[in-house]
């Protein structure tokens, strides 16, 4: 639940009071700063309005307002990428930007970040507000480039890392579409089956009073079931959709517990691991390259991960390193990282050239992440078989086993 909290600063050479809302005083704090020199931050009751508002939107951001258009967000970042190098203002940059995009979410998100930084607020601070929408990458990159004065830079690494992000995406998508092909169509054909011919030899079987096998009864079973209860079957889907989307917002524990079982699912959980990785060291390294604190920069480039479990195991790992352990120690205490990366962190250490040595990581990281999309339908291929040939089976047996039983039975008797 959001809080309300009243910053007493001191901004232009004029003290201020400025409301904002806020998940803790530590995070009201934080965008005081961006505001000007703190005095007091005190958290004071929320006025009705507000609350009416802060409603709205969460009503707007759950239903309506998803990310944004990654193609837009990209064009927009180079854009004002370019233009901060040409020495072009913030305020200017961002309103050419906003008027150039043609996403409706990026155009309201950077006409409200025009609107902050025209205001007296950090770039960073506004785009907080937004950042379910512009990602976590967005916000580490922006964060880097206002603490370094390289915004323009920053930018511009920002468009290129969000385009290979999406390109990736695209490679995965094309990887898993032909099995997710077969397997929707090897559903529809179960189901046709199911629902057209089981019928036909169940009143058979009925007629001739055979004992059926296994298979034949756990087809009519399920036949059974998708007359007469598949609404139901459709509200446990549902029920369950809900509950779990509902827990992962609501119960940090089951998510925690989630994203560390999902990281050892077959693939997928390799795929996960081999892009927030890649991308972490990326971010990592470009952080330390331009001189924040280890701390830092690791629990800046940490933020760009979505998963909870490796965030903790990295937010042990930066606590570690504040308490005077070397990175690749700390790293190691995580058990998240293979031998060979963090003999190649110690290298970096014991060489100077840490950024250097995190950067190569990435590449790393990068070229694992292609091979295997890359190699994605061949290395899924028998597990695909495998269930194919089990449902062929399943049908074959159940359909067939109580006709053999039936043949073998008449010719008995006419012998």
């Amino acid at each position: 639940m959001k809080k309300y909290f009243e910053a007493t600063l001191v901004a232009r050479g004029k003290k201020v009071v400025q409301n904002f809302t806020a998940n803790d005083r530590g995070h009201a704090m934080n965008m005081a700063q961006a505001a000007g020199m703190v005095v007091n931050v005190k958290e004071v009751p929320m006025p009705l309005n507000k609350q009416v508002e802060l409603l709205k939107d969460e009503i707007i951001l759950r239903f309506f307002n998803g990310p944004v258009k990654p193609q837009e967000w990209i064009v927009a970042m180079r854009q004002m990428g370019v233009m901060l190098a040409a020495g072009i203002s913030l305020s200017d940059a961002l309103a050419e930007s906003a008027n150039a995009t043609q996403d409706k979410r990026g155009k309201d998100i950077l006409l409200k970040a025009l609107e902050d930084v025209e205001a007296g607020f950090s770039l960073s601070s506004s785009l907080q507000k937004s950042a379910a929408q512009v990602g976590n990458i967005t916000m580490a990159l922006v964060t880097l480039g206002e603490k370094t004065g390289t915004l323009a830079e920053s930018m511009l690494k920002l468009a290129d890392m969000i385009e290979e992000l999406r390109d990736n995406q695209a490679k995965v998508k094309k990887a898993v579409r032909t099995p997710m092909i077969t397997l929707v169509a090897m559903a529809i054909a179960f189901v046709v089956l199911i629902m057209v011919v089981v019928p036909k030899f169940k009143s058979m079987f009925d007629r001739l009073k055979a004992d059926l096998p296994m298979p034949t009864k756990a087809l009519i079973a399920c036949e059974y079931f998708f007359t007469n209860y598949w609404m139901l079957g459709l509200a446990i889907i549902f029920g369950v959709s809900y509950s779990h989307r509902w827990a992962m917002e609501k119960r940090p524990t089951y998510r925690l517990n989630f994203d560390r079982q999902i990281m050892k699912v077959y693939l997928i959980g390799s795929l996960m691991t081999l892009g927030f990785f890649g991308r972490f060291m990326l971010i990592f390294s470009q952080l330390i390259k331009s001189g924040i604190p280890l701390t830092e920069a690791m629990g800046t480039a940490a933020g760009t991960i979505e998963n909870t479990f490796v965030k903790k195991k990295l937010a042990e790992a930066a606590h570690g390193i504040g308490q005077g352990k070397q990175l690749s120690a700390a790293l190691d205490e995580t058990e998240l990282f293979e031998p060979m990366v963090l003999q190649m962190i110690r290298s970096g250490e014991s060489s100077g050239e840490l950024d250097t040595m995190l950067g190569r990581i990435a590449d790393y990281y990068r070229m694992r992440f292609n091979n295997l999309v890359d190699n994605f339908s061949a290395l899924l291929e028998p597990i695909l078989l495998a269930f194919i040939g089990g449902l062929v089976l399943f049908i074959a047996l159940g359909i067939m086993l109580p006709m053999w039983d039936i043949s073998s039975a008449a010719m008995g008797r006419k012998k």
